[in-house]
């Protein structure tokens, strides 16, 4: 006479797929870490788009933006551990 199935769950599943997010790729900086930022500039000229951040050291990251992409920004007080947007920035495809 063979076994009835279990209703327990096996004892050692096999773990849950992580799924992945729904943005694109996720870029990080650290040469940024800790610098002071003096100035940002989005430049959106209709041939080159670019966001740069001016360091008081007068080191620059400048991140070129494709065309195609639409722009969006905020700037958001953090201090309560919930974000409360000051300012939002939004344009077309640049």
């Amino acid at each position: 006479m063979k076994k009835q199935a279990s209703s327990k769950s096996p004892k050692n599943p096999r773990p849950s797929k992580q799924r992945k997010p729904s943005y694109g790729q996720v870029m990080e900086f650290p040469q940024a870490k800790g610098r002071t930022v003096e100035l940002v500039k989005l430049i959106a000229n209709p041939d080159y788009h670019c966001l740069c951040i001016r360091f008081k050291d007068k080191t620059d990251l400048s991140v070129v933006i494709d065309s195609l992409f639409t722009f969006r920004a905020n700037f958001s007080d953090w201090k309560t551990h919930d974000q409360r947007v000051i300012k939002e920035w939004q344009t077309g495809p640049v």
